[in-house]
């Protein structure tokens, strides 16, 4: 990789020590099963100096700290999580930034932890998780998270609920593989139709190329009907090919609701046709490189051979500066 590249992981987990003796089993979720099962992700995801390592191997030179899907083992694990964040990135400024994270059911204690991370221990955006047991994020609980996030200009980041029994999961492993990534595109649908229309302001962050959405796009498009909008009586009803919804204005309208949005490049193995159809479908101005460490890659040679390879897919230097961390430095304000 060309050393003007400068490298931004927007999807690096990290739970600082003090808050994994924290993670327990809720009525959402057992959460100790991740422990059980990734013990040696759990074993890297509360080593810094191991990442600082690996950052440095794998030629990346920020990581954007989270585990939003942590966030209902309740405030206590939040706030020992912000405290554990806001002491990596006083020790290491110019490597890391971090989210803040927050228990979404005590809206007292969430305003406040949001005011705490921003304003006293330096940490930027908030992470959430695409659904809460049987509560979506379109629905108005989660109204001050959202506030919050307009309030200070930062980014909110959604990344997929870990639950195990989301869609049908329970056999053959689709909790970590198409169930989550519906989850994730369903929490999108719900953020464009029902958060956006109040909060247009909202700047998003979606994990996992917003759940396989640079091939679901096409059909969000064909089938896209917002509230009030003008549509021939006779055309009412029906799918459109993508010329017409261009022509009757609907891609456009489509288009305005994502403006402040960008999609993170992890959770698909480094898979190549995915990329190419996502810089096609979504465009550089809507995404952002992540590795989903050090769950999906902790090996480092793996993310060079990514990197290699975005850059043989030979984008314009402006494109490729966008994906790889421009994006990125301008929500996280860094450099």
């Amino acid at each position: 990789m060309a050393k003007s590249d400068f490298i931004v992981d927007m999807q690096a987990h990290f739970i600082p020590p003090e808050a994994v003796k924290l993670v327990s089993k809720t009525d959402e979720y057992d959460y100790t099963i991740g422990l059980k099962r990734f013990k040696k992700a759990y074993e890297l995801i509360q080593d810094v100096d191991s990442y600082l390592k690996w950052m440095d191997d794998a030629g990346i030179d920020v990581s954007v700290l989270s585990t939003a899907s942590f966030c209902n083992n309740g405030p206590d694990f939040c706030k020992a999580t912000n405290d554990g964040y806001a002491k990596v990135i006083k020790d290491h400024p110019d490597r890391f930034r971090a989210m803040i994270h927050v228990y979404p059911f005590d809206i007292d204690k969430l305003k406040t932890e949001v005011k705490r991370g921003v304003e006293e221990l330096g940490l930027w955006g908030i992470g959430v998780a695409s659904s809460y047991a049987n509560k979506t994020i379109d629905e108005p609980w989660m109204n001050p998270i959202y506030e919050a996030a307009v309030e200070y200009k930062m980014p909110l980041y959604v990344h997929p609920s870990i639950r195990v029994d989301m869609w049908g999961a329970g056999k053959y492993d689709l909790h970590l593989t198409v169930s989550r990534e519906y989850e994730v595109v369903k929490s999108f649908v719900e953020m464009i139709y029902g958060v956006v229309p109040r909060y247009p302001d909202l700047q998003v962050i979606y994990a996992h190329f917003g759940g396989g959405l640079p091939a679901l796009k096409g059909r969000l498009l064909s089938w896209h009907r917002p509230p009030g909008f003008p549509i021939p009586e006779q055309e009412q009803g029906h799918g459109y090919f993508i010329e017409q919804a261009e022509e009757l204005g609907l891609v456009a309208e489509y288009e305005s609701r994502v403006k402040n949005f960008i999609f993170d490049s992890a959770g698909y193995g480094g898979w190549m046709p995915i990329h190419k159809a996502a810089l096609e479908a979504l465009g550089a101005d809507h995404l952002c490189f992540g590795t989903d460490y050090p769950y999906e890659v902790r090996e480092a040679r793996y993310v060079r051979t990514v990197l290699e390879n975005v850059k043989k897919l030979g984008l314009p230097d402006a494109d490729r500066e966008k994906f790889l961390s421009g994006n990125l430095k301008k929500m996280f304000k860094i450099g």
